[in-house]
């Protein structure tokens, strides 16, 4: 019982990082409106016009709808100095692993490639889903929409392609994956604790699931070169060539929608594994940052 409560209490504590950067999201989110608020409460108040609390409230929130990359933007930026400092001052002053595995040029050239067929396989679901069920991803649908982040832009691109990777990762692989290491001695335990933190900071369902799915191919990575900059490279892989895919889609024609989606998926699901086999398993290392015995020690009895 002991033992379990001490798992349980390094579980907590290695989800608090991402329960910090969603503290961080409402806090700014929050501190928006209410700023908007006086704003347009004092700027109408020159002006000699009266607004109901209806109306001061609909203008806050159809500026505050308005500017949403903004408000991300501001999100990232905030992220980005928290978990930066936290990331550098627990872990990043400190030698890597001697031994650890180096990626040479053919594995950023795979992690690349697997990021842009992450995103088409992530895509070609989420497209198939919508095709078979209209109404099942809407509120998703909407969601992205608003935030501005599907939209071609160059700040919308900086936020996905390069504050987002940056950040996120720092957070999730960089800090929580070392911290989810305490809960169990087991490699794909960590891994999937870091990858529902990972889910659990987009604060959707949808964005969640496959956030979740992504973060344990992004566990995978780091545990295989213990490198945040390798994952952060696939992370900008995957988030930028979500721009790719309505193009893609575009040039099927119509009526095909339901066989690309499928071919999409089994191509990118077969292309994802030649990328695995390609890289390899991850090879337990002597001195490790991220500490994982049991794994360890199991690998020094098969070489015996």
């Amino acid at each position: 019982m002991k033992k379990l409560f001490s798992k349980l209490g390094y579980f907590i504590v290695s989800m608090l990082p991402g329960i910090v950067y969603i503290l961080l999201q409402l806090t700014i989110s929050v501190g928006v409106v209410f700023f908007l608020a006086f704003y347009i409460s004092f700027s109408q108040a020159d002006s000699g016009i009266d607004l109901s609390q209806g109306q001061l409230m609909q203008q806050v929130l159809d500026v505050y709808n308005g500017n949403l990359t903004l408000i991300i933007l501001l999100v990232q930026l905030a992220g980005l100095i928290i978990f930066g400092l936290w990331y550098y001052l627990a872990y990043g002053r400190k030698n890597p692993p001697a031994d650890r595995e180096k990626p040479g040029i053919k594995a950023f050239v795979v992690v690349i490639v697997a990021g842009i067929f992450l995103q088409c396989f992530v895509s070609s679901i989420l497209s198939l889903i919508d095709a078979c069920f209209p109404n099942a991803l809407n509120s998703y649908k909407e969601l992205m929409e608003q935030s501005g982040l599907m939209e071609e832009t160059l700040l919308s691109f900086l936020c996905a392609s390069f504050l987002a990777p940056i950040g996120e990762e720092m957070l999730c692989r960089g800090i929580t994956f070392r911290l989810a290491g305490k809960v169990s001695m087991r490699f794909w335990v960590a891994n999937c604790i870091q990858a529902f933190a990972f889910g659990l900071i987009h604060l959707n369902l949808v964005q969640g699931c496959y956030a979740f799915f992504l973060g344990l191919v992004l566990g995978y990575i780091y545990g295989k070169y213990r490198n945040i900059f390798v994952c952060m490279l696939m992370h900008a892989s995957v988030n930028a060539s979500s721009h790719l895919m309505e193009l893609l889609w575009a040039q099927f024609p119509e009526g095909s929608e339901m066989a690309v989606y499928a071919v999409g998926i089994v191509l990118s699901a077969v292309l994802l594994l030649a990328g695995y086999l390609i890289l390899g398993k991850i090879k337990p290392l002597e001195e490790d940052g991220i500490s994982f015995p049991a794994t360890r020690q199991k690998w020094k009895e098969k070489a015996v």
